[in-house]
């Protein structure tokens, strides 16, 4: 039976305490910069150091949902699973107050887009994270984000799919041209620890080697600029895999 968690937290306003979860908004104008990446390698280190955590996709494209849907078939997936929530993008900001009562950490995977409904979720987010490919359009692209988030919440970006790594040097100068808007807060290398895991509704972080390192090395700047404290390696995640969508009464 489907829980109605969607609705519960949009029943509690946003109160934005220390005590409170935190909210991480994954956003980009250019589609491909690797923000559904991000976005579940992020939630399987946050789930791996203890937090119960929130997924919400925004994206049309819908990947996060299908890898949500893939980790969930077997026994393993939802030991570790986090919870995928149904909640429309006009809506959020009224569900904040709800999520932050009940998650530790509520990942947010937007659409492509520099609407103004995004700089609303982004009011009621505590961070802002931007990927963005190590190419000129890319690089074009995180300029119009930059401004939309501006004033709204905290704000860094993520260098991702750099090829051949640190030594990279259009990783390098991408770094040096992202850091000159905001903090870069880490970076990916283009590797397939990170696709074939997917497939099967797992992560780089927790099959891959260098996926490991990158995403945990990320994981440990993102949780320090949100004020989480990570409980140890071994902590238990809960078992229940949970989906949760809003009520369509009186939906318009």
């Amino acid at each position: 039976m489907i829980r109605e968690v969607a609705v519960e937290c949009e029943k509690t306003q946003h109160k934005d305490t220390p005590s409170g979860g935190r909210i991480l908004l994954v956003t980009k104008l250019k589609g491909g910069s690797g923000a559904t990446t991000t976005c579940r390698e992020l939630a399987a280190a946050a789930v791996a150091h203890g937090l119960d955590v929130a997924l919400i996709d925004l994206d049309g494209q819908g990947g996060l949902t299908r890898w949500w849907s893939r980790r969930t078939r077997d026994a393993e997936g939802q030991r570790s699973r986090p919870t995928l929530l149904e909640i429309p993008i006009e809506r959020l900001p009224t569900a904040a107050g709800g999520l932050r009562r009940r998650y530790g950490l509520t990942v947010i995977d937007s659409p492509p887009s520099v609407h103004a409904a995004i700089r609303a979720v982004a009011v009621v987010s505590d961070l802002a994270l931007v990927p963005s490919r190590p190419t000129v359009d890319d690089l074009d692209a995180v300029g119009p984000v930059a401004r939309l988030l501006r004033g709204a919440c905290d704000q860094g970006f993520i260098l991702t799919q750099v090829p051949g790594g640190k030594r990279s040097r259009d990783g390098a100068e991408a770094l040096q041209r992202l850091a000159a808007l905001a903090p870069v807060f880490g970076s990916t290398s283009a590797r397939l620890d990170y696709s074939r895991p997917a497939a099967k509704g797992r992560t780089g972080y927790e099959f891959g080697t260098m996926a490991h390192h990158e995403i945990a090395a990320l994981w440990r700047t993102v949780a320090e600029r949100l004020g989480i404290a990570s409980l140890p390696d071994d902590a238990k995640p809960s078992l229940e895999p949970v989906v949760a969508r809003e009520t369509r009464h009186g939906a318009a």
